[in-house]
């Protein structure tokens, strides 16, 4: 079939600009690979296991919690559609289960193999016990299957933060009929699970990032961040969880010494590496001083659906300024919106991007 010079024209100027389009993206993709992951800053999702919630989820929610509703208005897309849409930051709650069985009541009536799973020993993924807990993998080791698989089809792939929120969990009257805590080997078995499923050549381990120095701070301090280069196809854990739940995770391992999974804590201790300061708007100064000085910070764009139902682009904008190398929101590019809202946090660029706070003369972003 003959073409007419203008589609010739047009088809080669598209071949043209595809080609530029590409080399564009890999000598920025090069660029980036010479960065260190403190001088880069990554998007990602929260509650990153959590769907929008069922109308039978919603119902118990809004009999539990009656005021609290929208701000329980999200949700995500299951897992390997995150990642595919290119998010950097994942979050996974866990609940400890050390005996197996202990949230398998809602699932008596489900497929032997997912009974099976709910009653093994082992950390469960849940939201709200009793009340909110359906979820796009059921139990920790589960949700790390989903990443380890898509590391093997994805081989050098970007580094990937994953933070592992352990819960503990409140007795709810008439949902849930006791509290319970994660204890020290709990925490134990979140690190047994990572390193297990994961392995540890994929994962960026505090012992990778401290190296030679005395302490995993003085190694922050000297911005000893492995480059992106290094971190390709691996993956950073952070536990996030309550102050003992990270005492547990640094007793016996100074500078978390052989652990999978970095942590919270204050910015005098030898453990400290990473931050979560959720509000970037009144933390804006303390982050700046913060990723100057080598650590990296994890922040929130929005919360509780507030800045989403106003339009309200002021936290995310912050977020940017503060130079927080994690920015977690419910609403990245290509999240359902059953809400109808129709805000999105813009992250002005690629889901993976210099940070222009910590780094000078960043790679040009298209």
């Amino acid at each position: 079939m003959r073409r007419s010079p203008k589609i010739r024209r047009a088809l080669v100027c598209g071949a043209a600009l595809a080609v530029w389009g590409a080399a564009t993206a890999t000598a920025v993709a090069a660029d980036l690979d010479r960065l260190q992951l403190n001088q880069v800053r990554m998007l990602g999702s929260h509650n990153s296991y959590r769907p929008y919630p069922s109308p039978t989820t919603e119902q118990r929610l809004r009999i539990v919690f009656p005021k609290d509703w929208p701000t329980l208005a999200y949700g995500n897309p299951p897992l390997e559609s995150q990642l595919a849409l290119g998010l950097h930051q994942f979050e996974i709650d866990v609940a400890a289960d050390p005996k197996g069985g202990l949230f398998a009541a809602p699932y008596a009536e489900a497929t032997p193999e997912v009974r099976a799973l709910m009653a093994a020993p082992g950390a469960k993924v849940v939201h709200i016990a009793g009340v909110d807990y359906n979820v796009h993998c059921l139990t920790f080791r589960t949700c790390l299957e989903v990443f380890a698989r898509w590391s093997d089809q994805h081989p050098n792939h970007d580094p990937i933060v994953i933070l592992v929120n352990s819960v503990d969990q409140d007795a709810i009257p008439g949902f849930w009929p006791k509290a319970d805590v994660l204890e020290r080997a709990d925490i134990d078995g979140l690190n047994a699970d990572i390193e297990q499923v994961m392995g540890k050549a994929r994962v960026i381990t505090p012992d990778d990032v401290r190296g030679q120095f005395p302490t995993l701070r003085a190694a922050a301090l000297a911005k000893a961040w492995p480059t992106v280069a290094q971190a390709r196809g691996k993956f950073m854990f952070v536990l996030d969880g309550s102050a003992m739940h990270e005492t547990y995770l640094r007793d016996g391992h100074p500078s978390l010494r052989g652990r999978m999974m970095f942590g919270w804590f204050d910015e005098d201790q030898p453990e400290a590496a990473i931050f979560s300061l959720g509000d970037p708007i009144a933390n804006l100064a303390r982050i700046r001083r913060l990723v100057g000085e080598g650590f990296m910070v994890r922040t929130r764009a929005d919360e509780n659906t507030v800045e989403a139902r106003h339009h309200d682009g002021r936290r995310m904008k912050a977020a940017l300024a503060s130079g927080a190398q994690i920015i977690s929101t419910d609403y990245y590019p290509g999240v359902p919106d059953p809400e109808g809202l129709g805000y999105t946090a813009d992250f002005e660029g690629p889901m993976l991007r210099c940070d222009e706070v910590t780094t000078a003369n960043c790679p040009a972003v298209h």
